[in-house]
């Protein structure tokens, strides 16, 4: 029973934290526009620095934009998210995007890139990650704190600046993203990566059938 339990209540917490923040922003109003804002990880919360220099100048920067927040296209939820996020950024930053988004279910997405923090299909599907134009990762409720930084909100996460209530931030998110495929998309996180490594396999299988197939023809010329 306490397993069938903890989504819905992960699902719960995760919408009363949306409509916290819906109805906050209806009720203040928006900020001025001079505001600048493969092995199983463990999901927290935490920051990885991979350059030394946090305010790279331009031409260190992996990426214009000022965050680059990776996402799962195919979940209602996240994409709800990303698109309130992307009309926003529109908004305040017209011209001058803060934000840049990735979609790990895109085909052409590339885990060699540096731009996305080297982090695979895997490892991405577990916990919400973001990566700064100086390559260092953001994962869990920071990525959420950063993103509504940039585009004027960042108030909204000023609370969690307390340590207990940072603790219980981290902990929910912790549930909600164990069980977010379960609630969003019908299927276990564990269940969707095997899929994508089934088809990963089988796209490079066929390529490599389809080039044994050219080195045929080529050779009976």
């Amino acid at each position: 029973m306490k397993q069938l339990l903890l989504p819905f209540i992960a699902l719960l917490l995760f919408s009363l934290t949306d409509t916290m923040q819906s109805l906050l922003i209806k009720s203040i109003h928006p900020a001025p526009r001079s505001i600048m804002v493969h092995q199983r990880a463990a999901v927290t919360t935490t920051t990885t620095t991979l350059s030394s220099s946090k305010g790279a100048d331009d031409s260190q920067r992996l990426f214009p934009e000022e965050l680059n927040i990776l996402y799962d296209s195919k979940c209602n939820v996240c994409k709800l998210e990303i698109d309130f996020l992307r009309k926003r950024d529109q908004k305040l930053n017209t011209g001058s995007p803060k934000l840049k988004f990735t979609d790990l279910e895109d085909s052409g997405y590339n885990n060699d890139d540096a731009a996305n923090g080297f982090i695979n299909y895997e490892i991405g599907m577990q916990a919400m990650h973001a990566v700064r134009p100086n390559g260092s990762v953001l994962t869990g409720v920071p990525v959420f704190s950063e993103a509504y930084k940039q585009v004027g909100l960042g108030w909204l996460f000023g609370i969690t600046r307390v340590p207990i209530l940072n603790w219980l931030a981290d902990r929910g998110y912790d549930l909600f993203a164990k069980y977010r495929t379960n609630i969003t998309r019908g299927q276990s996180v564990d269940t969707l990566i095997q899929a994508y490594w089934s088809k990963r396999s089988l796209l490079e299988k066929q390529r490599e059938d389809c080039s044994s197939c050219e080195e045929k023809k080529i050779g009976q010329l």
